[in-house]
Parts: C-alpha cells; structure tokens; sequence
C-alpha cells in the first residue's frame, strides 16, 4: 500500500467539494475555505502525517526561487511574522503545502486544456 501524498489528500477532498482549488489559490487557507484545515489540531496533524513532503515541496521552492536556504523561503510566506510556535510554524506549512498543491493542480488542468 503505497503513502498517500497532499496531492491524492486535496484530489479526495475536490471529489468530496470540501475543497475548490480557485478558492484556496485566491484567498488562502487562512480564509477558512479548507474545513479540515481551520485548527491548530487539525493542521498540526496534517503537518505531522506529510511532514517530509513538505520539507521536499519547501526545497523544491527554495531552488526555484533562488533562496539561499529554506527558512529565507518561510520567510516570505503570508504569516510567517506571526508565528510564535510550533504548533504556527506547523500550520504555517501546511497550509502552505495545500495552497502550493491546488496552485499546481490548477496549473496540470490549464495544460491540459491548452
């Protein structure tokens, strides 16, 4: 049995419509437009569950962007200035990893339609 990856958790929850891509890509998580990903307890879970493809998806983006290292990434991040634990630091990732996800779904579909 193979690990589920975000993309197959955000996929199952588009089936579901729990999640609209457009929504998460224009006004972010923080909006509250992904339902299972409102609570420290909920994000630190899902955080804790995809752990290592984040920091993949982080590095991914660190070189891409030109980065000198993955914090200067987090940096950047809408929230990054307002974390003040871990428990922020977890949600700040994973929101991240869902909203850069429905971003790179979004783009796969445009593709397929050009």
């Amino acid at each position: 049995m193979t690990k589920e990856t975000i993309k197959q958790w955000v996929e199952d929850r588009v089936k579901d419509e729990e999640i609209h891509l457009e929504d998460v890509t224009e006004h972010g998580c923080v909006s509250g437009c992904v339902s299972s990903l409102i609570y420290y307890s909920d994000t630190v879970k899902f955080y804790d569950k995809f752990e290592d493809e984040i920091w993949n998806m982080l590095e991914e983006d660190t070189n891409q962007f030109g980065n000198d290292n993955i914090l200067q990434t987090i940096s950047q991040f809408n929230g990054a200035k307002n974390v003040g634990g871990l428990d922020q630091f977890k949600n700040l990732l994973a929101w991240y990893s869902v909203e850069e996800t429905c971003r790179k779904i979004l783009d796969e579909k445009e593709k397929e339609v050009a």
